[in-house]
């Protein structure tokens, strides 16, 4: 069970008749999860319309063009669920956007606020001082105030819905869920791949660790094709109900 799929279940295995939304919906694999368990509407939320062309066919869903960052589109208590996967970190302010998915949500309506958190991220290679070095750097830099993005955001869900509450959205914290997928694959488009990439872009302004990031990388490669690799990053899931 992949990421969305584990997201999907938090949100509940029996959603007959009920209105869920995906803020920060992207191609829509945490919609296509959340239809398995019979939602009669899935909102698919994000900035630009990206959504597979078999989930825009699909009667249930309505794709909605939203910058999240101006709050949703969406009437007071129209929902029954909302996952928000990845996005927090991307947001001006987590806690606004948190404030307004209680304001989306109907009384005991359920938000699963999910997050890797990219400290964790685990690589196999055969030098782990500069695996760490650059994962360190990849974090830090994720972390920085010039960016809208937190390589430490996974552990800090809790406190953000603390938060929340403090700014008059309360919330019960019904569940915390932490687990992580491992991923052989390195091939270029991979989950691995696409986290490596970013892990050399944080390192590109040190000219030094830059020139050995590229031959990490393709020590990684060298690695998949012997079947050596292995990579994982961990994911924290915080279940809330609306009081």
């Amino acid at each position: 069970m992949g990421r969305h799929e584990r997201v999907a279940a938090l949100v509940g295995d029996d959603l007959a008749g009920q209105a869920v939304a995906d803020l920060g919906c992207g191609p829509g694999r945490t919609v296509r999860a959340l239809l398995a368990a019979g939602p009669a509407r899935v909102h698919a939320l994000d900035r630009a319309s990206g959504l597979d062309d078999d989930l825009l066919a699909d009667r249930r869903v309505r794709s909605r063009l939203a910058d999240l960052d101006d709050g949703l589109p969406l009437d007071d208590g129209v929902l029954d669920a909302a996952v928000s996967l990845n996005v927090v970190e991307h947001l001006a302010s987590p806690v606004d956007h948190l404030v307004d998915c209680h304001r989306v949500l109907r009384p005991g309506g359920r938000l699963v606020l999910a997050h890797s958190d990219w400290d964790t991220a685990l690589f196999t290679s055969t030098d782990d001082a500069l695996t760490r070095a650059l994962v360190d750097r990849f974090a830090a830099a994720a972390a920085g105030p010039s960016t809208r993005s937190d390589g430490f955001m996974g552990r800090k869900l809790p406190a953000l819905a603390d938060a929340s509450a403090a700014a008059g959205a309360p919330w019960e914290l019904v569940a915390v869920d932490v687990w992580a997928d491992p991923h052989r694959r390195f091939d270029d488009g991979s989950v691995a791949w696409k986290v490596a990439t970013a892990v050399l872009a944080a390192a590109a302004d040190d000219a030094a660790l830059a020139a050995r990031a590229a031959g990490w990388l393709e020590d990684l490669r060298a690695l998949a094709r012997a079947g050596q690799f292995l990579f994982a990053v961990t994911d924290v899931a915080v279940v809330l109900e609306r009081r």
